[in-house]
């Protein structure tokens, strides 16, 4: 019997469930100075696309798609470290594919997709700031080194009411006072964000959000959970992480596969 696919939105809580042990003081599932968490929900961005499309499976089968991880994009002052990005391979006859998804990993001799995964945890009203900033600035970098890339950006966001910070001392939870509220602003202030509907432009191509209800305490471990209702995107939602996946998978269709 086939199992059914399980989107990344519901993986990264699984993955937020798993106690970690970093190089940090102490014991946590997540910590804000590592990208471990970034970069598992690139990893399932990946495998959400290749469920989503018939047309980005034969041609990573095919070894026409790559993927790779931390690309950087540009030098200097118009540079970013790309936490994921998708094209056509380097090197088409060094292209392998033995490991564990039906795309092999190589770097790109051009770049049809580009993805910034973020998280807003904790402190999300000096956070929502910074990571709209993050955002912005990464369309207007990739785009003025590849024109015709698309560009999206992945945003996990925290409703639980309180957090254990291991930048913060260990007795030390922060509580998040209207949580609901606070989670309501910050997605409507992402979905706000200039688009380019399809369209070549300089703008941001789509924002995937996905919330979660993780307290990051060591006695917790187990208990996070995705949010599907308020204050959640719901269905209709463009925002909202599946109808994200589906509509970059049809434009990278659209835009380099057809």
């Amino acid at each position: 019997m086939l199992s059914l696919h399980r989107y990344g939105s519901d993986r990264i809580a699984d993955w937020l469930n798993t106690e970690r042990e970093w190089s940090y003081p102490r014991r946590v599932p997540y910590h804000p100075r590592s990208d471990a968490h970034g970069r598992a929900q690139c990893q399932y961005f990946v495998d959400d696309l290749l469920h989503e499309s018939a047309a980005i499976r034969h041609a990573s089968r095919n070894g026409d798609l790559v993927y790779q991880e931390n690309y950087q994009v540009g030098h200097g002052g118009l540079s970013w470290n790309t936490d994921l990005v998708l094209g056509p391979p380097a090197n088409p006859h060094a292209v392998s594919n033995d490991g564990p998804r039906d795309i092999a990993q190589a770097d790109p001799a051009d770049i049809y997709l580009a993805v910034d995964a973020k998280s807003i945890m904790t402190e999300h009203q000096k956070a929502r700031r910074n990571r709209q900033r993050d955002i912005n600035s990464f369309a207007d970098i990739m785009h003025h080194h590849h024109e015709h890339a698309l560009t999206a950006g992945i945003l996990l966001v925290n409703a639980a009411s309180r957090f254990d910070s291991p930048l913060r001392p260990h007795d030390e939870i922060t509580e998040h006072a209207d949580i609901d509220r606070i989670v309501e602003e910050v997605i409507d202030m992402f979905d706000a964000l200039d688009r380019s509907a399809g369209e070549i432009s300089p703008n941001l191509d789509g924002e995937g959000i996905i919330v979660v209800d993780h307290t990051n305490c060591v006695e917790d471990v187990g208990s996070t959970q995705r949010v599907t209702g308020h204050p959640a995107p719901q269905p209709h939602h463009r925002v909202r992480y599946e109808n994200f996946v589906t509509q970059m998978a049809v434009w990278i269709e659209t835009r380099f596969l057809s």
